[in-house]
């Protein structure tokens, strides 16, 4: 069966205990690291918690932001992403998920040979800690401040021009919502794909924390999960929600709810795939 994960944005009030506790108590098959979270709560104390409660890591989030966008120097962002790939090495944390930053005034391939950099850099340490990195597009709304990739294309072309085993793809199902081939190209982006991020949006969303419960949007998600199902995907469907109705309602509810949706999508995938005819010899 597919494995989900929580992502911990999802319940974004909560600390990281309780979001451990909670989690493994509506048997999320694995956890969504946000960085602040475990800085807050300490690292050791992390691990030990994530142990005892036998919750993998699906993916810490995040680090990156390589053009300067928001005001850090090449050299401080890389050291950053080599600490959260060692934090992430220390949690067997799955993948690592980066964003590239905005423009920030650079011509378009400036901003992509400094993230290039970034990444070739970067790609041996996380090789040696057994942690991909997830490089995540953004909606072209957030192009400014969130990543200057803003479609399958873009991200494919910079993990090629890496060349390096480590460096994949984060599969966001918003920040790729507007993209209309986007079923029928994911046994074309498989290979470089990394983790799937799931959430689900309304119409014509203006900023990142519109998005809303999986399955009361309008994103086809049953047949993501299938067509990821279908070409051999192992991962993990990490649900991570940026949502302001959904951070100040009932939590609890949220999580199971999220359960419940994903255990449908997973049986769903799982009929269609039963239902399709053997290959003629």
């Amino acid at each position: 069966m597919p494995k989900m994960s929580m992502n911990e944005v999802t319940t974004f009030r909560w600390s990281f205990e309780e979001d451990v506790i909670a989690y493994s108590k509506a048997g999320a098959d694995a956890i969504g690291v946000w960085r602040p979270k475990i800085a807050e709560f300490g690292e050791e104390r992390a691990v030990e918690l994530l142990q005892e409660y036998q919750l993998p890591v699906a993916s810490l989030s995040w680090a990156g932001g390589f053009t300067g966008t928001h005001g850090y120097c090449f050299r401080e962002l890389i050291d950053d992403a080599r600490d959260a790939i060692l934090l992430a090495g220390k949690l067997h944390a799955s993948c690592l998920v980066l964003n590239s930053g905005g423009r920030s005034g650079h011509t378009a391939n400036h901003a992509r040979r400094l993230l290039c950099e970034a990444l070739v850099h970067l790609g041996d340490l996380a090789a040696e800690q057994q942690v991909e990195l997830a490089l995540q597009p953004g909606r072209p709304l957030l192009s400014d401040e969130w990543s200057f990739l803003n479609s399958l294309n873009e991200v494919m072309d910079v993990v090629d021009a890496c060349d390096h085993p480590y460096v994949g793809m984060a599969f966001d199902a918003f920040h790729l919502a507007e993209d209309e081939q986007l079923v029928s190209r994911i046994g074309e982006v498989l290979p470089y794909v990394t983790t799937v991020q799931l959430s689900d949006v309304g119409s014509s969303p203006k900023t990142l924390t519109e998005q809303v419960m999986l399955g009361e949007g309008q994103l086809p998600l049953a047949a993501i999960v299938e067509a990821f199902d279908r070409g051999g995907y192992d991962g993990y469907y990490d649900v991570g929600i940026w949502s302001d109705r959904l951070w100040q309602s009932d939590y609890v509810g949220v999580i199971e709810r999220c359960r419940t949706v994903c255990d449908e999508l997973f049986l769903e995938a799982a009929r269609q795939k039963t239902a399709q005819p053997m290959p003629s010899k």
